[in-house]
């Protein structure tokens, strides 16, 4: 099928497509199946329906899709696509069977390009949270996150850092625990979170005084200036899968045990 392309200028952390429910219907197609979007371009998004955001014969995409899209200015071809093998690997993980390295390989791989729903982040999440992981499959996913993002090298040596499990509104001890270490002649280049159980990360306060975002270069010339710095980790593209799980995480307001320690190790993987 050929559609036209409507970008509605929002970003919603999936690749999500909108189609009229009439379109919906002639490829055969539902809510939460996916499709395959072709322009020059070519990437796969999860289906929703509408009966009057966008008429017959036209494609609303937002932000993350529009952008591997902007300069076409045809019609786009779009097909039905099969699910994900992600989604195998965590209706595994809900019954738990085991699972092998591979498997959360391309679980970390899905999250970071946005392939999967939020039903199906809660799931694997939910999962893990009553399931638990063995200590390989921790070691797995760790190792999936590190090699899906950015890494921080640096030539000087001790690197410092401090970590704790959060939990405590109001006990962000890292606003004065980084400064000290840096103001002794030591690097730490912190990175934290927004909030996950609790009102406020320690990014969120961070952010109060002084701007957090800052991609993996830019804190590593800020830690060899100042000698540290305190930023949040999700815009740094260190370890990406986890901004992404936390952000599911934040409304059910739990942080599973062990997906936890692969976050924590991933991130100081510098």
């Amino acid at each position: 099928m050929q559609l036209k392309l409507e970008h509605f200028n929002i970003k919603i952390g999936q690749h999500k497509a909108l189609f009229n429910i009439a379109d919906a219907k002639e490829l055969g197609i539902y809510p939460g199946d996916r499709v395959r979007i072709r322009g020059y371009n070519s990437l796969s998004a999860i289906v929703d329906t509408t009966d009057d955001m966008v008429p017959p014969g036209t494609l609303g995409v937002f932000s993350e899709v529009y952008e591997h899209f902007q300069d076409w200015d045809k019609p786009v071809e779009v097909v039905p696509a099969f699910r994900s093998k992600s989604a195998s690997v965590i209706k595994k993980i809900m019954d738990k069977k085991p699972v092998v390295q591979d498997d959360l390989k391309t679980l970390v791989n899905d999250i970071v390009e946005e392939n999967l729903s939020d039903i199906e982040l809660s799931a694997f999440i939910t999962s893990s949270y009553i399931h638990g992981m063995t200590d390989d499959e921790v070691e797995w996913l760790t190792r999936a996150m590190i090699d899906s993002g950015d890494r921080i090298e640096f030539d000087t040596h001790p690197i410092m850092d401090k970590h704790s499990i959060g939990g405590v509104p109001g006990n962000k001890i890292s606003l004065l625990v980084v400064p000290i270490i840096a103001a002794n002649g030591l690097l730490i280049p912190k990175t934290s979170s927004r909030a996950i159980t609790g009102a406020g990360g320690t990014a969120d306060l961070m952010e109060v005084l002084s701007p957090v975002e800052f991609s993996s270069q830019e804190v590593k010339e800020i830690t060899e200036k100042v000698g540290g710095a305190l930023v949040w980790g999700g815009a740094t593209n260190i370890a990406p899968a986890d901004d992404k799980l936390i952000r599911i995480e934040y409304p059910l307001s739990i942080d599973p045990y062990y997906q936890m320690l692969a976050s924590i190790m991933a991130k100081r993987e510098l």
